[in-house]
């Protein structure tokens, strides 16, 4: 459905980062059908996860980048965060080898854009600059990433609580990735209609 949204409504448009949510969308799927593949042969596909990792983090990155540059000169701090997570990044792999999923990554990597999000929110608030949120494609697309990263670090940080069985093979914690992963989606598909309509506007 996202990914159909940000091909109908980004297709025309000149922005860089705009362009790449489509084609991050597209390896996100087919990462995740050939994950599935990979894994109804029982055959271990964590290296092709912890390398979309690799791409997931740049992407999110950029669109924080492309975000926060109305507001500041972003390359400082996105630089550091960058140098954070990309040497916790290969240092996992180094030390455990990418067969292993890179946990330690992924949780660090959640609490920076979390909290890169929040800084984001922080500069939009103290902007003088009148903006109907409502329609402001960057404050649902940053929205979106809150949502997921801030969620995904709580059920990281609290595995055990989130263990609760339903049934035999749902769990609580497979239940929120699955609404975290519909919010995602659902608010990015909406950031990508007002880009759309920012567009036709400007034009």
């Amino acid at each position: 459905m996202c990914l159909i949204g940000a091909v109908i409504f980004l297709r025309n448009d000149k922005s860089i980062f705009w362009k790449l949510n489509i084609a991050y969308l597209l390896l996100a799927l087919l990462t995740e059908a050939a994950g599935s593949y990979m894994s109804s042969k029982r055959e271990n596909n964590l290296w092709l996860f912890n390398s979309f990792v690799f791409f997931e983090i740049s992407f999110i990155f950029i669109g924080i980048w492309h975000c926060l540059k109305n507001y500041l000169i972003p390359k400082p701090i996105i630089y550091v965060g960058l140098g954070i997570v990309y040497s916790i990044y290969f240092g996992f792999i180094a030390k455990d080898s990418i067969m292993v999923f890179n946990s330690t990554a992924v949780t660090v990597m959640s609490v920076v854009f979390s909290l890169y999000c929040l800084y984001y929110y922080y500069l939009l608030l103290n902007d003088e600059k009148f903006i109907e949120i409502k329609y402001h494609s960057e404050f649902w697309w940053i929205t979106g990433v809150l949502f997921y990263y801030f969620g995904g670090t709580v059920c990281n940080l609290l595995s055990d609580v989130f263990d609760v069985r339903f049934g035999k093979s749902l769990t609580l914690r497979y239940a929120i990735t699955i609404a975290l992963n519909f919010i995602l989606y659902s608010v990015w598909t909406y950031s990508y209609l007002c880009r759309a309509k920012q567009q036709k506007l400007q034009s």
